[in-house]
């Protein structure tokens, strides 16, 4: 990411920083802000290192200070909105048919270039939100659209706070001379910003939820046959690895949420609780509600250009019992499919990568190692590569996305024949997740295990949509991948009461 800005002294920004004191309660600050993206990194104790190093810091997001844009590309639209404050650096508000990809490559472009502000973690201020699966129609996909939401919704935010691996937290805010106003906005709020009680009457759950049923959107036998015509097609050469999803219509919100609280967050703190992940996220960007489980990195960029894919592929429930729980990771790390689909899809990233990476800098860091989480035992692996300088990072990831574990091999083969069997836009889901830093540096998750609600304009929900889906190789079961969707299902589900009916 180059700084191509032209800008002057007096327009170039800075980032100013406030230690706080204590580890703050970012669920409640979260409460307390209009639009907002808290990207959630947590891990239960004992995680091996490798996964703990993935989960050390978390950023909470805010969407309203006086600097702040937004991208948001819908029906294939793109829409920016500038604050006046930062005109200088973005432009006017304006609209467009021009790609996602495109618009965003321009914006960061623009984006003025800023130093890393707290040690050891890459965001420094910048764009953050989503991208949703449908946006891989820019690099040789399906050609769909979301429903019901925009395909991409990302917000420049010019404060932030961020939490460190030890609990310690800091508060940024964006200030620039040629602003004087704005600044001494961001300033006050720097100040101002304070660490909130413990919200238990969020973080709890409800005693007693019932378990209502989460329908499908397709029935199981519909499910099995589409796996089956998966397997045709794999038969006939036409690929390899087919990534087959569904969706489930998740019932309304349960009782026992404090008056004046944001209902969906409290639901997302009751899934939170129940299993830590690397990778959690609660975004609530204007009617769109995403409440994020995922234990998956998509791509990570560092400040000087080293780009980091880690996959999954391969999972298995942990039981309580030790005897039987150390056979379940035994059997996932001698699992011939399993190992399989992994290694088809590091090979898929790898090719993903090269294409705007240095030439012979691709490399499988980890192939198949097996890490255990609270709930499963799941298979990742590790795939490296170098950008050159002044690497578009829009570029990078719009020749990755979308993530290669959500497709299949090869990519575009795949997707055809997925989105022919599932007749339906995924959205949100199989997307992306995270942010854009000032600083050069990229973090995104894969949108997995996920809630999405779409909201009317008087808050009501007109959908809420829990995806789920697993690769599909010659030598399955059909019934097998049903029982495994079922699976990746209860994670959330059970942490809202609902269960999978199909």
């Amino acid at each position: 990411m180059d700084d191509r800005s032209g800008l002057t002294d007096a327009e170039r920004p800075r980032v100013e920083v406030r230690r706080l004191p204590g580890s703050p309660d970012l669920a409640a600050l979260a409460d307390g802000t209009e639009d907002v993206v808290w990207l959630d990194s947590g891990l239960p104790d004992g995680t091996p290192d490798t996964a703990r190093a993935r989960a050390a810091w978390s950023v909470l997001a805010c969407t309203d200070g006086p600097f702040a844009a937004r991208l948001r590309h819908e029906r294939r639209r793109a829409r920016v909105d500038v604050s006046a404050a930062s005109r200088a650096w973005f432009g006017s508000d304006r609209s467009s048919d021009a790609p996602a990809f495109a618009v965003l490559d321009d914006l960061l472009a623009r984006t003025p270039r800023l130093p890393e502000p707290v040690r050891g973690c890459g965001f420094a201020l910048g764009w953050v939100g989503f991208l949703g699966y449908e946006l891989g129609r820019e690099s040789g996909g399906p050609d769909r659209t979301a429903d019901g939401h925009a395909d991409a919704d990302l917000r420049f935010v010019d404060r932030a706070v961020v939490v460190g691996p030890d609990g310690g937290a800091w508060a940024l805010a964006l200030v620039v001379d040629a602003e004087p106003a704005a600044s001494a906005a961001n300033r006050a709020w720097l100040e101002e910003v304070t660490v909130p009680p413990t919200r238990a009457d969020v973080a709890e759950a409800p005693p007693g939820l019932p378990a209502v049923a989460a329908a499908g959107r397709v029935s199981r036998a519909a499910y099995e046959a589409a796996v089956e015509a998966c397997r045709g097609e794999i038969r006939e050469g036409n690929a390899f690895q087919v990534c087959l999803t569904t969706a489930f219509a998740v019932p309304g919100l349960e009782a026992g949420v404090a008056p004046g609280t944001d209902a969906h967050l409290a639901e997302y703190l009751r899934l939170r609780a129940a299993d830590p992940v690397p990778f959690g996220a609660y975004l609530r960007l204007g009617a769109l509600r995403v409440a994020s489980r995922s234990p998956e990195r998509f791509l990570r960029i560092t400040a000087d250009g080293v780009v980091t894919a880690e996959p999954i592929k391969g999972t298995r429930r942990r039981v309580a019992d030790p005897e039987a729980d150390a056979a379940a990771r035994a059997d996932l790390t001698t699992s011939a499919k399993d190992r399989a689909e992994n290694v088809m899809i590091v090979d898929l990233l790898r090719n993903d990568l090269l294409r705007t990476a240095v030439p012979g800098s691709v490399h499988v860091d980890r192939l198949c190692a097996v890490e255990t989480y609270a709930s499963v035992h799941q298979l990742v692996s590790t795939v490296s590569a170098v950008l050159p300088v002044g690497a578009s990072r829009a570029a990078t990831v719009r020749a990755a996305f979308p993530p290669g574990s959500m497709t299949g091999a090869p990519k575009s083969s795949a997707t055809a024949i997925a989105d022919r069997l599932e007749a339906a836009p995924r959205g949100v889901y199989s997307g992306a997740v995270g942010y854009f830093s000032a600083s050069g540096a990229v973090d995104l998750s894969v949108v997995i295990r996920t809630l999405v609600t779409v909201l009317d304009e008087d808050g009501r929900v007109v959908s809420r949509t829990l995806g789920a889906g697993g690769a599909v190789t010659w030598s399955l079961v059909p019934a097998d991948e049903a029982d495994e969707v079922e699976t990746k299902t209860r994670s959330v589900l059970g942490g809202v009461g609902a269960v999978a009916r199909w």
